[in-house]
């Protein structure tokens, strides 16, 4: 029996290791919308700058659905190790 749940509990940290990271911004914030309302408010407010902050976000939302936030630790290209 003792074997079994060394083996489970081998298989939940597996398992653990294997589900996808958050990026930075969902685990500040919750999520990427909280990040862009929150970002849309400041906007709203004359604090960010209303041309440029919608396409930032678009490319935020990107970097975070296709999960090319953790590129470089994975893969790296040895500008970032310098």
């Amino acid at each position: 029996m003792a074997g079994v749940r060394g083996m489970l509990q081998r298989l939940a940290k597996l398992e653990a290791q294997l589900a996808p990271r958050l990026s930075p911004i969902a685990a500040l914030y919750g999520s990427t919308e909280a990040f862009a309302a929150d970002c849309m408010a400041e906007v709203e407010a004359g604090k960010l700058c209303g041309t440029d902050m919608p396409i930032i976000l678009d490319c935020l939302r990107r970097w975070d659905r296709e999960g090319s936030w953790d590129v470089r630790r994975a893969t790296g290209n040895g500008v970032w190790r310098r």
